[in-house]
């Protein structure tokens, strides 16, 4: 494995001081000793990773509730619930998605009326987004894009910040892109989660450092929506209810999620 950096400073504080935490092979997860913030030391080259993934995971037009292939009806059936949160806030405007992959979340949001647009690093993504559901999307990083040129009622990183390497300034410059009463969404795997702490802290599903340079909890996530500038964080309560799981399992995410220890973290910010 190529390594662009084999040590940085704490993405949150900026401080040097740090103690191992965990490993996966050469990757090298460390502990911020100053804020407790928990991050991938060493920095692999990016290069081909995201494509390897996207080229295995391309999604047909048979995108809806009823889907053949579970996986998609199961997305399905959580995007039209991270679209029942917004319009709570939001009934219609605009929506950057950063981070769209190949487009499955903007076309359930698209089917609301709203108007989407969407950026990834993956060209594999771009292309599915573009030619199976028509969406606006382009290849872009977060630093290509300009504040004065485009802003948005409504920006979402749905698994997204975990994989930045400057999570911090990212933010810093979303921001800026959001129109005065324009709302953050942000989902990222949680490292306080049931699920990770009874696993013997193995890696389960996507909580994983090969694509992962940043593992929050609750506390240091809302931390670093306040250090971006936000002025309102607040933690949504989201159990996503999916096709095909029984009744325990959807009870006791609910329970899980009550004391913030659910799989996954879901905030919104406004300025």
């Amino acid at each position: 494995m190529k390594f662009i950096s084999q040590t940085r400073n704490c993405p949150l504080c900026n401080a040097d001081k740090k103690s191992p935490y965990l490993s996966e092979g050469e990757l090298r997860l460390v502990k911020c000793n100053m804020c407790g913030f928990v991050f991938l030391d060493n920095l692999p080259d990016e290069s081909e990773i995201y494509e390897d993934y996207f080229e295995q995971t391309i999604y047909s037009k048979d995108y809806t509730k009823f889907s053949k292939e579970k996986f998609l009806a199961e997305i399905y059936a959580i995007n039209e619930q991270r679209l029942y949160y917004i319009r709570k806030l939001k009934i219609k405007g605009s929506i950057l998605d950063i981070g769209c992959g190949t487009g499955l979340f903007l076309k359930t949001a698209s089917n609301y009326g709203f108007d989407v647009t969407g950026i990834d690093v993956s060209n594999v993504a771009i292309k599915n987004a573009r030619e199976q559901f028509g969406i606006n999307a382009d290849r872009k990083l977060i630093s290509d894009l300009n504040p004065s040129d485009m802003q948005f009622d409504v920006i979402t990183l749905w698994h997204v910040l975990e994989h930045l390497v400057n999570p911090l300034d990212d933010l810093k410059k979303i921001r800026t892109m959001l129109k005065p009463e324009g709302v953050l969404f942000i989902e990222v795997p949680n490292l306080n989660s049931a699920k990770f702490r009874l696993s013997g802290r193995k890696w389960q599903g996507g909580n994983h450092p090969l694509y992962h340079r940043s593992f929050f909890t609750g506390r240091n996530l809302r931390e670093m929506l306040l250090r971006s500038g936000f002025k309102t964080v607040k933690r949504l309560n989201i159990s996503y209810n999916v096709p095909g799981r029984n009744f325990l399992y959807t009870k006791s995410k609910e329970l899980f999620n009550i004391f913030a220890m659910d799989s996954f973290l879901n905030y919104i910010a406004k300025n």
